[in-house]
């Protein structure tokens, strides 16, 4: 009998431990138009219950206490918190770990913890020595874009936070190198800003969804100025996977793309204990030299 996917196993996890009533913390918002299409799972990196064998999670100090329990490492973490702000975007709330030349920007999936999902891999990342800079885009998590309050917004405007967020990593950082990495909604948001922003050193999309609104700026990978990794599952379907391959050979030199089994965003990273993946090694190299060897 063959052995059921990672994805399905997550499913039925989750459905044993909501019959027994434990609690499961935020779950990828599926409400109102901000979803769009995009198709989310369970994040594996937002809050959640611990088993009762495991090492007790705990809140996180100051503004990243909306990010509810994490593990020992994730709260034990340096984490940096500012509130980046641009007089035309707005107030960009973001969440600094780890030091170094190399920052990756990291893009969230449509959950509404904003930047919280992110929080385990740039952990990760930051003990590699890399800088993990997490955000909240606009209309997620405690973002307060002007375009939001009036009315002005669209799905295409994303790229505007990321470059607010590339901005502050060239000034403020010092990054020589800086990559924008986007998990579903995110890795379309990371597609179109390699498109359209100045700063950006590579991208990374994981599962973005090709159909997002505003992803046709990129043109189907044509328009992309810099490499870009790409990692669709074989699980969201023959088409996507198609349209993966398509962009990233129309991409830049280098470009790259990556075909696990299953998963969808953050479930490419880690397990749902937050067990690295073999996908996050490689978006580590990915992250620190591109396509170079």
């Amino acid at each position: 009998m063959p052995r059921p996917s990672r994805t399905t196993r997550l499913r039925l996890l989750l459905s044993t431990l909501l019959l027994l009533a434990v609690p499961l913390g935020a779950a990828c918002s599926r409400s109102g138009a901000d979803d769009r299409g995009d198709r989310e799972v369970a994040s594996p990196t937002t809050a959640a219950t611990p088993s009762p064998t495991a090492v007790p999670w705990q809140t996180i100090d100051g503004p990243l206490a909306r990010c509810g329990p994490q593990p020992p490492e994730v709260t034990a973490a340096r984490w940096h918190y500012r509130v980046l702000r641009d007089r035309a975007v707005g107030a960009v709330p973001s969440a600094l770990a780890g030091s170094g030349r190399t920052v990756a920007v990291l893009l969230h999936q449509t959950d509404g913890g904003g930047l919280c999902g992110w929080l385990p891999y740039a952990r990760q990342l930051a003990d590699a020595g890399v800088a993990a800079l997490v955000v909240d885009l606009c209309r997620y998590g405690a973002s307060a874009c002007r375009g939001v309050s009036d009315g002005r917004f669209t799905d295409a405007d994303q790229t505007e936070p990321v470059r607010v967020a590339v901005e502050h990593a060239r000034r403020e950082l010092g990054a020589r190198r800086v990559v924008v990495v986007g998990a579903s909604m995110g890795g379309s948001v990371a597609l179109m800003s390699g498109a359209v922003l100045d700063g950006v050193s590579a991208v990374a999309d994981l599962s973005g969804p090709v159909d997002w609104p505003g992803i046709e700026v990129a043109h189907g990978g044509r328009a992309l100025r810099v490499p870009a990794l790409v990692a669709m599952a074989e699980q969201e379907g023959p088409d996507d996977v198609a349209r993966a391959r398509a962009i990233v050979r129309r991409a830049p030199a280098g470009s790259r793309l990556v075909v696990p089994d299953d998963g969808h965003g953050y479930e490419l990273l880690h397990d749902y204990d937050g067990v690295p993946l073999p996908f996050g090694k490689e978006l580590l190299a990915w992250i620190r030299r591109g396509p170079n060897p």
